[in-house]
C-alpha cells in the first residue's frame, strides 16, 4: 500500500507539474503572439480581417476548452463534485464541437492569409481540427457506455490536440527564431502525431508499476 501511495503521488505530482508547465506555456505564447488583441492598430489586423470574427468565436471557445480541460483529470474533483465534474465536461467537449470545426474551416479556407498559416498547411489543419473533434466524441462515446479507462484514454488524447496551439506558438518567444512553411508544417504534423501517441505511452508507463509482483 505505501508502494501505491507513493507510485499515486509521483504520478499527481507530475502531471500538475504538466499543467503548471503549460500555464506557463501560455502566458508566453500570449505575451509573444496574442498582444495584437489589445491593440487595435496592430497590423496583424489586416491580416486576419476577412475572417477576424470567425477567429474571435474559435478562440473564446478553444481557451474554455483548454481552461476547463485540466479540471477533468482531477481525481479529487471528480470523487468529491461529481456532478460539477460532469458539468464540466459538458462544457469541455461543446466547447470544442464549436472550437474544432471552425480551426477547421479557417486553416482550409483561409490558409496563407495570416503569418505562421501558410497554404500548405491546408491538409495538416484538417486533420487536426477533425483529430481534435473525433477525439474528443470518442472520449464522449465511451462515457455514455461506461467504459472509463477507454474514456480517460480518449480525454487525454483530446487534451493533446487542445494544447498542439499553445505548443507549436512556444517557439516564436525565442529570440532570432524564425518559421519556413516547411519547418512549422512538419513540427504540427509532429505535434498531431504526438498527441494521438504520448497519451497510450503515459498510460502504459502508468500501469507497469502496478503490475510487478511485490517482493516478500
Amino acid at each position: 500500500m505505501a508502494g501505491a501511495r507513493i507510485t499515486t503521488g509521483k504520478i499527481d505530482a507530475a502531471k500538475w507539474g504538466f499543467f503548471a508547465a503549460l500555464l506557463v506555456a501560455v502566458l508566453v505564447v500570449i505575451w509573444t503572439d496574442e498582444r495584437f488583441l489589445v491593440f487595435p492598430h496592430d497590423p496583424f489586423w489586416k491580416q486576419i480581417a476577412s475572417f477576424k470574427y470567425l477567429l474571435l468565436v474559435h478562440g473564446v471557445f478553444g481557451v474554455t476548452a483548454l481552461s476547463v480541460g485540466p479540471f477533468q483529470f482531477s481525481d479529487r474533483l471528480r470523487r468529491s463534485r461529481p456532478r460539477l465534474h460532469r458539468w464540466m465536461g459538458r462544457i469541455y467537449v461543446g466547447a470544442i464541437c464549436v472550437a474544432a470545426p471552425m480551426a477547421g474551416y479557417i486553416g482550409i479556407h483561409f490558409a496563407g492569409q495570416s503569418q505562421g498559416l501558410p497554404a500548405m498547411m491546408r491538409v495538416e489543419q484538417g486533420f487536426q481540427a477533425g483529430g481534435w473533434l473525433f477525439t474528443t466524441l470518442m472520449a464522449l462515446y465511451c462515457i455514455l457506455n461506461r467504459n472509463i479507462p477507454a474514456h480517460r484514454a480518449w480525454m487525454m488524447r483530446s487534451y493533446a490536440f487542445c494544447t498542439i496551439f499553445v505548443l507549436s506558438r512556444v517557439p516564436d518567444a525565442i529570440p532570432g527564431f524564425h518559421w519556413s512553411d516547411q519547418l512549422l508544417t512538419d513540427v504540427l504534423w509532429g505535434l498531431v502525431v504526438g498527441a494521438l501517441v504520448v497519451p497510450d505511452l503515459v498510460l502504459t508507463f502508468r500501469e507497469i508499476p502496478r503490475r510487478r509482483p511485490a517482493r516478500g
